[in-house]
């Protein structure tokens, strides 16, 4: 009996990143179609690019998501809808701090998206004129 107990718990360890994956595609059903469109893809992309990773990467990777996953389903929750939770959570700046540089540059394309689709395109326009030669 014990045996089994731990052979099912092996298992489970093995289909948790499958099942977390699917419950935040659950969870983007709640979100505005454009959102939910956003999220679903950077997800996906995410589980693909993290799938043959390290086991430490993998911890690492699944203990964010799961806290990803946390978080939104309490902002989406009857309470979170109740109480006007906004949904989302801005990041420390120890949190970026830790960022490559290639983490730096999808989260600004992150918000550069985000921000077209709530339509600001402050950040857009700031990168334009930054990226054109200045005319005299």
């Amino acid at each position: 009996m014990a045996g089994r107990t731990v052979l099912q718990a092996a298992e489970a360890i093995e289909r948790f990143p499958l099942l977390l994956y699917k419950r935040i595609l659950r969870l983007h059903y709640a979100l505005p179609k454009e959102a939910r469109l956003m999220g679903d893809t950077y997800v996906r992309d995410e589980f693909r690019r993290h799938k043959n990773v390290e086991p430490a990467q993998a911890l690492v990777f699944l203990k964010e998501w799961a806290s990803y996953c946390h978080t939104l389903s309490k902002q989406l929750s009857v309470k979170g809808i109740v109480n006007k939770t906004p949904i989302g959570q801005d990041f420390s700046s120890e949190f970026i701090d830790n960022f490559s540089e290639e983490q730096l540059h999808q989260l600004l394309e992150l918000r550069v998206e985000a921000e077209r689709y709530l339509g600001r395109n402050e950040i857009a326009k700031l990168l334009e004129n930054s990226n054109s030669p200045e005319q005299k």
